[in-house]
């Protein structure tokens, strides 16, 4: 999985943690222990989102915009993982359109048997994030075990 959503996810709580003061993505980046070109790469798609505000500038940086409360988790994860992930790099056999005989008829249909068994579990995984906002994942951070909680409530 890449990492943009727990880049977006740390950002935006950072972010919300530091309000109402600008936090530099240099800031955050050391927060995230990661490059600082990729937390600007992913704090643009933010900014286009409505997320936050960004200002550039010797005293600019990043703002939330909307409350945690107002930002769906599973929106934040649409937008970050998009859901046209290739599942490649899982599947093995040939592919349909390969010029090579087929040794089997698993090795000549598992690809795509594969490719919609990965399709058909992140829809599900997608739409369990739906269930959340930023705020759920502050309470976690607060009081772990909130989503387990939920799931226990959810299951009774």
């Amino acid at each position: 999985m890449k990492l943009d959503f727990s880049v977006a996810v740390h950002s935006l709580l950072y972010l919300d943690a530091h309000r109402p003061n600008k936090v530099s993505s240099r800031e955050l980046a050391q927060s995230l222990h990661l490059n600082p070109v990729m937390i600007r790469n992913i704090l643009s798609v933010l900014h286009k989102n409505g997320y936050l505000i960004g200002t550039v500038g010797k005293n600019g940086g990043y703002q939330l915009e909307k409350a945690l409360a107002e930002m769906n988790l599973g929106d934040l994860y649409d937008l970050t993982i998009p859901p046209t992930l290739s599942y490649a790099r899982f599947i093995t056999g040939h592919s349909q359109t390969d010029d090579e005989v087929q040794s089997s008829e698993i090795a000549a249909n598992i690809s795509e048997t594969l490719t919609d068994l990965f399709t058909v579990a992140d829809r599900q995984y997608r739409a369990y994030y739906h269930q959340f906002t930023m705020a759920d994942l502050q309470a976690d951070i607060q009081h772990h075990g909130h989503f387990l909680a939920k799931e226990h409530d959810l299951e009774s």
